[in-house]
C-alpha cells in the first residue's frame, strides 16, 4: 500500500494544540482491474496497458455460449458429448492464459457481456480494461461486447 502524507513542522495556533507532524490524507492504493481477453491484438493491447500501469490484472475469457453450440456439430465426433466439449476447450483456455502473468485467470461459459459484468462483480474489482472491438465472431453479427459492458456495467469501463 502506498500514502499519501503532509508533513507539519509542529506549530501553535492561537493557543490551541499542536499540529500532529505527520497527518495522512488519504490511502492511494493499487487498482485492481479485469481485463477480457479473447487473443486479439487489440485485447492483448489492452492487457499490456493494464500491466504497464502497475495495476493488479485478473484476465478473463469468456467462451460464447450460443457460438460453441453452432459450432459443436461440425468439429466433433457423434458420440463425445457437448459437456465434455466444453470442458476440453476450457481446458485448452486455460492452458493459453498461463502465459499472462495475472492474479488470477478465469474461464467462463456464458454471454460475453453478462460474464465479464458478473465477473467484476464477484472479483470486486476497481475497472474493467478492455478493447473497443474482439475478435468474436458474435460481435461481427450481434454488435459490440464492449457497447454492452459500457452500458450495463456498474464498476467503470476503460476502453483503449
Amino acid at each position: 500500500m502506498f500514502f499519501l502524507c503532509l508533513i507539519f513542522k509542529p506549530k501553535k495556533l492561537y493557543n490551541f494544540k499542536f499540529l500532529p507532524e505527520v497527518q495522512c490524507l488519504w490511502e492511494v492504493k493499487r487498482l485492481r482491474v479485469l481485463v477480457p481477453l479473447d487473443f486479439s491484438k487489440e485485447a492483448e493491447n489492452a492487457y499490456e496497458f493494464a500491466k504497464k500501469q502497475g495495476w493488479e490484472v485478473i484476465v478473463l475469457h469468456v467462451l460464447e455460449e450460443g457460438l460453441l453450440e453452432s459450432i459443436y456439430p461440425f468439429f466433433s465426433i457423434p458420440s463425445l458429448d457437448f459437456k465434455k466439449f466444453v470442458e476440453e476447450r476450457k481446458e485448452q483456455v486455460e492452458n493459453e492464459l498461463e502465459k499472462y502473468d495475472a492474479v488470477k485467470r478465469i474461464v467462463k461459459v456464458g454471454k460475453c457481456w453478462k460474464e465479464i459484468i458478473k465477473t467484476a462483480e464477484e472479483e470486486n474489482v476497481d475497472a474493467i480494461v478492455m478493447t473497443r472491438r474482439g475478435a468474436g465472431l458474435e460481435e461481427v453479427l450481434l454488435g459490440s461486447c464492449a457497447e454492452r459492458v459500457v452500458r450495463h456495467a456498474t464498476k467503470p469501463v476503460l476502453v483503449v
